[in-house]
């Protein structure tokens, strides 16, 4: 039972026990206690290990929700033939996670953001556990001794998010032949009624020919009158008032293919007005750098450090605590959050010899962060969009996806200069963000090009910027051992302030704010300063196109060219290697039959 309830918490969901053989809580809050804290679990079932397991439903186990489909005899309720019924009348529900009862029934599990509440008897035999609510989980044992056993397990099949026509099901739409007409409110509508009553009020109204605004008028007041407590807002507009799409004018005929590919051929292709839509606010995992669910994409050279930027932002999001970024910008209250799991994959770096103590350094908490090394062989397997990569992230649902650099991840046969190339690989990530709320940042080498700055540092695939929601350009500034993050792009807020920071003993040191951008940086370097790294790089590539032998001065020049370094940067790293006495040079032949030699000098 401990392993089945540790597995749970991993897949996002909070636990809390149930008695021996029983479905009461054993602790004093009931499902309140539920959590994904690993030690309490492990207490709890350390103390008992026969304790059935509950798992909360509702916003404490990510939107998670179950449709629970009883089966008794005696009393004549069968659930699930229920279902099967509404199904052959609508379309088939999504396939997702499904377990069966100790008593023979099915919860069948969705996920949704919105708010969805418990509900009973929504038809005979079957309950919605939404917020507030908990159901039990295998392998509990039922109090007539029957196991809860997974049908469609979590470790097999995706939680499905909720669809239009799973709200259908929920929100108790009618069948087509009800005669909803003579349909009137009882004075008071309890709380696991209320949305299946607002239904059925739309329907009533539609069924009078009302047209769409008296219909949401008149349900506005009904739920405000008679609701206990009334809906919200957001709560009718995401499951009463999409009821106004579904049925014909003047009739309860129910417009059959909603939820399916069945075209809608009765004429009513409503849209929502913007004045009726719900507006939200954007959702930061780092505020105003790294927007939640998102792609943001952190680009820059060699030596700009990269790596212990993103240990850094790992760092933070593990542990709770606020990021460098905004360390100086955020108000006390808020500057403490809940540690969240991040985790990463790195094809440069290996976590045994340099990321696990980077990430210590910089006041992780380790056990929030998890990868697969580079040398594991299951490694070539992520790539963007692969089921593997998926599973993983189904799995251990993080907060955080970290991929360095960009390239280790986009399959072979994928050319990253091709325009839409990158934006087909990289949008699997939008559906991480959406499906398991994951956020995304993305490593990307900045290119070689000299006098360039912002989406030109990062051209080499237009795709990656256009698909980004947020980009931060790294670099170094004039001042000695002082670097810049500069907030390039943001789809969702002006652009951050620029950061600089510096690392010292492999830790980010936070320096201060800057008006400066990118383009700044690049061209107020002095060219000695700019050129300087890039010739030291441009002699290490000659060194080593030199170790196996002698070649020709053309060979090295135009391989040069193909690795990003200018003619001047080449000619002046060659004049430092011979000035140096580490290369020589020779000729033979002559006229147009000359050519030139260019090899390592003899120690």
């Amino acid at each position: 039972m401990k392993e089945w309830a540790l597995h749970y918490a991993g897949l996002g969901l909070a636990v809390f026990p149930l008695k021996v053989q029983e479905k009461v809580p054993a602790t004093a809050n009931g499902c309140k206690a539920a959590t994904k804290n690993i030690q309490e679990i492990e207490q709890w079932w350390n103390a008992n290990p026969s304790y059935n397991i509950g798992i909360a439903t509702g916003e404490t186990s990510g939107g998670l929700f179950a449709i629970d489909l009883d089966i008794d005899e005696e009393k004549g309720k069968n659930g699930y033939e229920v279902l099967k019924e509404w199904q052959r009348e609508h379309s088939k529900l999504p396939e997702t996670w499904q377990s069966i009862t100790g008593r023979g029934g099915y919860h069948i599990f969705y996920r949704d953001a919105s708010v969805v509440r418990n509900r009973t008897n929504l038809y005979d035999g079957v309950d919605i556990r939404g917020d507030g609510g908990y159901i039990v989980a295998p392998p509990s044992i039922h109090p007539n001794g029957r196991l809860y056993e997974w049908e469609y397990d979590p470790d097999t099949y995706r939680l499905a998010d909720a669809s239009d026509l799973v709200f259908d099901f929920i929100n108790g739409v009618p069948e087509s032949s009800t005669n909803y007409s003579q349909f009137t409110v009882s004075a008071i509508v309890p709380e696991g009624e209320r949305t299946s009553t607002m239904v059925k009020l739309v329907c009533s109204l539609q069924s009078k020919g009302l047209d769409d605004v008296a219909i949401r008028a008149a349900v506005s007041v009904e739920n405000d009158a008679k609701c206990n407590p009334p809906l919200t807002e957001q709560e009718l507009e995401k499951e009463v008032f999409p009821a106004l799409k579904r049925y014909e004018k003047g009739t309860s005929s129910y417009i059959k293919g909603k939820g399916s590919k069945t075209l809608n051929t009765t004429g009513h292709l409503e849209m929502v007005t913007m004045d009726r839509a719900v507006e939200k606010a954007a959702e930061w995992l780092i505020t105003d750098y790294l927007p939640a669910y998102q792609i943001t994409t952190l680009a820059g050279d060699g030596g700009a450090g990269k790596t212990t930027v993103w240990c850094a932002i790992a760092a933070a999001v593990s542990s709770g605590n606020p990021s460098f970024l905004v360390e100086d910008m955020l108000p006390p209250e808020f500057a403490q959050c809940e540690p969240r799991k991040v985790m990463f994959f790195s094809a440069e770096d290996s976590f045994e010899y340099t990321l696990k103590r980077r990430l210590r350094l910089n006041g992780a908490k380790l056990e929030n962060i998890m990868s697969i090394d580079v040398a594991d062989e299951r490694f070539k397997d992520i790539k963007f969009g692969s089921p593997f990569l998926e599973s993983l992230i189904a799995k251990y649902r993080p907060d955080l996806i970290i991929f360095d650099p960009i390239q280790a991840f986009v399959p072979p046969d994928i050319r990253m200069g091709d325009r839409n190339a990158m934006r087909a690989n990289l949008s699997p990530l939008i559906g991480y963000g959406e499906r398991y709320r994951a956020t995304s940042l993305i490593v990307v080498h900045a290119n070689k090009q000299s006098a360039v700055w912002g989406r030109k540092r990062i051209a080499d695939s237009a795709d990656i910027w256009d698909i980004s929601r947020s980009v931060i350009m790294a670099g170094e500034t004039n001042e000695k051992g002082v670097r810049y993050l500069s907030h390039e792009k943001c789809n969702y807020s002006m652009t951050g302030e620029t950061v600089l920071y510096s690392i010292e003993g492999e830790k980010v040191v936070f320096k201060g704010y800057t008006q400066k951008k990118d383009k700044d940086f690049i061209t107020e370097v002095d060219y000695t300063t700019r050129q300087a790294p890039q010739r030291e790089e441009a002699k290490d590539f000659i060194i080593d196109f030199l170790k196996d032998g002698e070649q020709e001065v053309c060979d090295l020049d135009e391989m040069a060219k193909v690795q990003g370094f200018s003619k001047g940067t080449l000619t002046r790293a060659k004049a430092d290697l011979k000035k140096e006495g580490r290369i020589k040079y020779r000729s033979t032949g002559q006229g147009n039959y000359k050519k030139h030699y260019v090899s390592i000098a003899a120690d």
